[in-house]
């Protein structure tokens, strides 16, 4: 939290802002769905991305895993850290033993 830290984020937000006006706008090719395996943990009480916005995931990701952590925000590795490690540990070890 020292002076400065969040700039770069929102930096990234007001370079970025053509071309996420451009998507909204239905100005850019589509985008190939992506194949490889991919688990999403969404955080249930996400106040910035809401977890009902899970069912547009299918039409970006071909293989994928998602489900929600109820009690989790924005950060879920941080505000359940062992939810977020098992999940993983799960997950690669699914994709490890195809």
């Amino acid at each position: 939290m020292k002076p400065g830290n969040l700039q770069g984020g929102f930096n990234w937000y007001s370079g970025a802002r053509r071309a996420r006006v451009a998507v909204m706008r239905g100005e850019t090719p589509p985008v190939p769905p992506i194949e490889a395996p991919t688990r999403v943990l969404w955080g249930g009480r996400d106040p910035i991305i809401k977890a009902e916005w899970m069912d547009r995931l299918p039409e970006f990701f071909t293989n994928l895993e998602a489900s929600v952590a109820p009690d989790a925000g924005h950060f879920v590795q941080m505000e359940q850290p062992e939810l977020a490690a098992e999940e993983i540990r799960k997950f690669f070890g699914r994709v490890m033993a195809r």
